[in-house]
């Protein structure tokens, strides 16, 4: 498996995950596109600029912080605008 369908593979289990609702990859590639490369560029981004566990760090006269609420492959506001709303079950 290529890092290309690696990463499309985890865009489309966070997106299934986020609408909570039991949908084909076949489905997912046809339909939601636009989200799906929207999720591999947002995690290779920050997965570029990021390093695993830093919240803050400091040299010299710069100082650098990342927003903790913000992790590679999760659903961002940009990726929920290309998302319909979640399905919620009734119980």
């Amino acid at each position: 498996m290529t890092l290309e369908e690696k990463n499309e593979a985890k865009a489309i289990l966070v997106i299934r995950n986020y609408l909570n609702k039991n949908l084909s990859d076949e489905y997912i590639k046809k339909n939601y596109t636009l989200a799906i490369e929207q999720l591999i560029e947002n995690a290779n981004k920050i997965n570029s600029s990021k390093l695993v566990g830093v919240k803050s760090m400091s040299e010299g006269n710069q100082s650098v912080s990342f927003d903790s609420n913000i992790e590679a492959w999760s659903i961002t506001a940009d990726v929920k605008a290309l998302l319909p709303t979640p399905y919620v079950r009734m119980y």
